[in-house]
């Protein structure tokens, strides 16, 4: 009789994806209890971390498809969490920045991924957490 273990069960790479599946299944949850998108955290983090940015800009540096930037930002904007203005040196060009209450709603969400990760985490010590993301930061480099 075959056994249920995954073939690669005993490798860090199917470890680490697996892990990075089971929590991005938790802040999805998180985001979906509390009725906020996952999306418009990435955009709201982006402008609060890096600075207020060109639409193209924000896309590149978010990773998103410009065109469904577009469609978060109407959103984000009607809910007053950023607002976009005609960049004096190219007419052209939408400049993206959080507001105040852009910047709130950000916290509150940083709280759902806190959530998030504790329940993740849950089974670790927290010495086998501090563990942990020191190994991950020695493997991305940071």
């Amino acid at each position: 009789m075959k056994s249920s273990k995954h073939r690669l069960a005993d490798r860090v790479l199917w470890a680490l994806g697996r892990a990075s599946q089971q929590s991005q299944r938790l802040v999805r949850q998180h985001m979906a209890a509390a009725d906020v998108r996952s999306q418009h955290y990435h955009v709201l983090a982006s402008l609060a971390d890096d600075g207020e940015a060109a639409q193209a800009t924000l896309a590149d540096r978010i990773g998103f498809d410009r065109s469904d930037l577009v469609t978060l930002l109407d959103e984000l904007e009607e809910l007053e969490y950023v607002v976009r203005r005609t960049d004096p040196g190219d007419r052209r060009r939408k400049i993206v920045a959080i507001t105040e209450a852009g910047e709130k709603q950000l916290v509150a969400m940083d709280q759902l991924i806190f959530a998030a990760e504790s329940e993740l985490l849950e089974p670790l010590t927290a010495t086998e957490r501090k563990t942990l993301l020191q190994l991950l930061d020695r493997l991305t480099g940071d």
